[in-house]
């Protein structure tokens, strides 16, 4: 429904807000307007929301005209008030805002005659001419400016909340003057005494930074003043009084960009009612009062949009994917992003993917991003050429730093500098105050990556590499010698870093480092995904190659690891088999063979498995004495050789090897041997035996190791065998629910997951209080997951297990399983008492 009103025609159909005061009481116009501001912070929109709605509506009411008239204490313009109150959802009211400024303006004409007059004349002019012209020195607005609503809002809140600086901060190239040229443009009726605009130079290639004299000077010309006799030098007192008596009494906006820093700044701060606008590559931290606005690069959704506008849509839809490339390559860098779409403008005949290529094949990519002069590479030159000698050898280590995410700490970057963690935390923190590096994280830093691709121009000094790599193993290995919670957490942060460390020191030719960092790291990535692990290990064995240090064959071992735990066995195997010809250290190679022996028993080929332990044990018998890496061989060896006599039903020489297999982990210690796993197995051999207090002892102690270490199936494992101990003490209820604890943490995992449920059944089977097809039934599920995962040894067990329950019921059925698992427990030369161990391939 509308209403005439006057002589505008009201649209009430916009429900009314609750809560808004609205216009009534209000006596004069401060008091309206701060109504209007009231109505709109009830509505909750934004002026650029406002600015759509009455787009949307047929009407033009920018957001720049909607700041000016909240933060003014004039009357509105009666189009204005209608337009705005409507956007606001008010239009219920429009009626009654319209009539109540009506009414204070005539109240004003009444009071005051002449004042009264002389506003309501200005109004009617404003009205039928629109707002007066204004001095205007800004640069022309750029017709592709894309992007940055959520700055210009920014921007305009900060005026109409009615804030003098505003200081606006960013890497080279990144658009500060373009935003507070438009933010300039769009608040240009804010300001009737005029928009001023000097570049003070304080990053221009080829100029010195305005002195502020002279800025003064170029200021005070814009309003038709001149500078004061004598200013000159020691003069600029005079100056600034003359600036600040000329801008008393008006309302301007001043933009001063391109400031080198604060003190060329603050003497041309107008002392008026105005703002100022400054743009700067540094932070500008000791200008009191001033609101900071730091200005990152543009979203990719907003980079692609500025880059298509600047080539044209039509250009950019043809090749839509050499588009994509140019810009991720530019990240989002305003500057790169229309130096490369100007190169393409102008060169008709070039396509896009044309420029990629060159862009891609140039020695110096960045020589691709310039076009009539300009050039990325001199806007960072500038920023450079400013920095104090030892800021610049912080600026170029940070660059050479490799990270996934190129990112670094203070102390690694301290150490590619040759100074200590406090000092590069203080020069890194001044990159970022002059915004050539940025700082992530607390403590971790990185570059854009044009500006990190120039930094690395600048040096190809090797030793910057060699230092990183040098930092990072000697860390490592103090981190893995002392744990504490701080170096698992150091450790865990840096995984990504460290792996990169790697790849760049191959790739570099540092090939002592790249395989010695390998090495260091190899403990602590086998708790990590095993794709880490090859790739890191496969570098560091390129490394190696190439080079005459030796321990190839001792690289080569781990990876084998790594890929068996890849779950790539058949590959882990033929790399041990060629390690083992390679070795020509004796310790070296009997733990390749202890370790085939190993590989050979986690996949059921249990002669192969003893002997290569046999094997392992016959290199070690020739030497008098042992390093720590020997005395592991050993406990590998015998407890490979205890498992396999236990699975054959030795259990006296089973116990024997595997006591021995626990003494020499007990010399080593946690962190050097693999105690889990021969605490489990010894505790499996005495229970069988019928030593079960200490087998209990032992479980518990295993179940601890994996369970801190992270190591969820050897946990369940050492679970489910808690589970046969006390089953074997009489608690079956407890051994039952130990039993389905097991099996529920291995839900993913269907050989360990049908281990657990062969100890579940043989408990259920046990307990009078539990049926035997509560028993079949687990051992069903058992037998599934057997078959399913192709492993012959757990699908032997369950068909024994089901041909004892089912014989009473089902003779014919359980005959038919029996002679089933028969025929596979012969084929694997075991015993079928006693289910295959769980191996963890980085425990070694």
């Amino acid at each position: 429904m509308a209403i005439v009103y006057g002589l505008f025609l009201v649209d009430d159909g916009e429900v009314g807000i609750e809560g808004a005061a609205g216009p009534s009481g209000a006596e004069d116009a401060a008091a309206l307007v701060a109504r209007l501001r009231e109505l709109r912070e009830r509505s909750g929109r934004s002026y650029r929301e406002l600015e759509k709605r009455a787009r949307a509506r047929g009407t033009y009411l920018p957001r720049s005209t909607v700041a000016g008239m909240l933060s003014r204490s004039a009357l509105p313009r009666e189009d204005l008030l209608v337009a705005f109150v409507q956007v606001c959802g008010d239009g219920e009211r429009a009626g009654a805002w319209l009539a109540a400024r009506q009414w204070i303006a005539s109240r004003a004409s009444r009071a005051d005659p002449h004042d009264g007059g002389r506003e309501v004349a200005a109004e009617q002019r404003e009205q039928q001419e629109g707002p007066g012209p204004c001095l205007n020195h800004l640069p022309r607005d750029v017709a592709d400016f894309t992007g940055r609503d959520a700055e210009i809002d920014r921007m305009v809140a900060a005026v109409t909340d009615g804030v003098g600086v505003l200081a606006v901060d960013g890497m080279a190239g990144v658009g500060k003057t373009a935003l507070v040229v438009r933010a300039g443009h769009l608040l240009a009726e804010r300001f009737p005494d005029g928009l001023l605009y000097v570049d003070l130079h304080g990053h221009s290639e080829g100029k010195a930074p305005l002195a502020p004299t002279e800025a003064l000077e170029l200021l005070l010309g814009q309003i038709g003043a001149d500078l004061p006799p004598g200013s000159a030098g020691a003069g600029i007192r005079r100056a600034e009084a003359r600036w600040r008596a000329e801008t008393e009494a008006r309302q301007l906006l001043v933009v001063l960009d391109n400031a080198g820093d604060e003190a060329q700044v603050k003497p041309l701060l107008p002392s008026g009612g105005g703002t100022s606008l400054i743009t700067s590559r540094i932070r500008l931290s000791g200008i009191d009062a001033a609101r900071p606005l730091s200005l990152d690069v543009l979203s990719e959704r907003e980079a692609l949009a500025f880059f298509t506008r600047v080539i044209g849509a039509d250009r950019a839809a043809a090749e839509p994917e050499a588009v994509s490339r140019i810009v991720r390559f530019c990240a989002g860098l305003p500057l790169a992003l229309r130096l490369s779409g100007a190169r393409l403008a102008h060169r008709p005949v070039w396509s896009v993917s044309h420029l990629w290529e060159r862009m891609g094949s140039a020695g110096r990519p960045l020589s691709e991003l310039s076009s009539g002069g300009r050039r990325v590479d001199a806007v960072f030159q500038m920023s450079y050429a400013q920095l104090p000698a030892f800021d610049q050898l912080v600026f170029k280590a940070l660059a050479q730093h490799p990270g996934a995410d190129a990112d670094a700490d203070a102390a690694v970057v301290g150490a590619m500098a040759q100074t200590s963690q406090a000092n590069a935390e203080e020069a890194l923190q001044r990159l970022v105050d002059v915004h050539l590096a940025e700082e992530v994280f607390p403590g971790r830093y990185r570059q854009h990556d044009l500006l990190r691709e120039y930094a690395r121009s600048l040096t190809t000094n090797p030793k910057l590499i060699t230092r990183m790599l040098d930092h990072y193993v000697t860390t490592i290995t103090e981190a893995l010698k002392h744990p504490d919670p701080a170096a698992e957490a150091w450790l865990a942060s840096e995984h990504s870093n460290l792996l990169a460390a790697t790849r760049c020191a191959a790739a570099n030719g540092q090939t002592g480092g790249a395989w010695q960092l390998a090495v260091a790291l190899w403990r602590l990535l086998t708790r990590g995904p095993a794709h880490d692990v090859v790739d890191l290990l496969e570098h560091g064995l390129s490394g190696l190659r190439d080079s005459s240090e030796g321990g190839e064959a001792v690289l080569a071992t781990m990876l084998a690891v790594a890929h068996w735990s890849a779950g790539r066995r058949s590959l882990a195997r033929k790399q041990l088999e060629d390690a083992v010809q390679a070795h020509e250290d004796t310790e070296s190679r009997a733990r390749t063979l202890a370790m085939l022996s190993l590989v050979h028993l986690d996949g059921g080929d249990y002669g192969a498995a003893w002997e290569h332990a046999q094997l392992a044990m016959a290199e070690l018998a020739g030497l008098t004495e042992l390093s720590p890496l020997g005395v592991n061989t050993q406990t590998m060896s015998c407890l490979t050789q205890g498992v396999i006599q236990g699975l054959r039903g030795n259990d006296a020489s089973a116990l024997e090897f595997l006591r021995a297999a626990h003494h020499t982990c007990e010399q080593l210690g946690d962190r050097l041997s693999p105690t889990d796993h021969v605490l489990t197995e010894l505790a499996r051999c005495l229970t069988t035996l019928g030593d079960v207090d200490e087998a209990a002892a032992l479980l518990q102690q295993a179940r601890s190791i994996r369970k801190r270490i992270g190591d969820r199936i050897g946990e369940a494992e050492a679970i489910a065998l808690l589970g046969a101990v006390r089953r074997a003490q009489g608690h079956y209820a407890e051994a039952a629910a130990l039993g389905r604890s097991a099996v529920d943490m291995l839900t993913d995992q269907p050989r360990p997951a049908a281990c657990a449920l062969l100890e579940l059944g043989h408990t259920l089977a046990e307990d009078d209080a539990a049926t035997a097809d509560e028993a079949t039934e687990v051992y069903r599920q058992a037998l599934h997951l057997a078959v399913t995962a192709q492993q012959p040894h757990e699908e032997a067990l369950a068909l024994q297990a089901l041909a004892t329950t089912l014989a009473p019921t089902d003779p014919h059925t359980a005959q038919r399983y029996r002679e089933r698992a028969t025929g596979i427990l012969a084929q694997l030369g075991v015993s079928g008492r006693m289910t295959r161990p769980h191996l963890r391939p980085g425990g070694w």
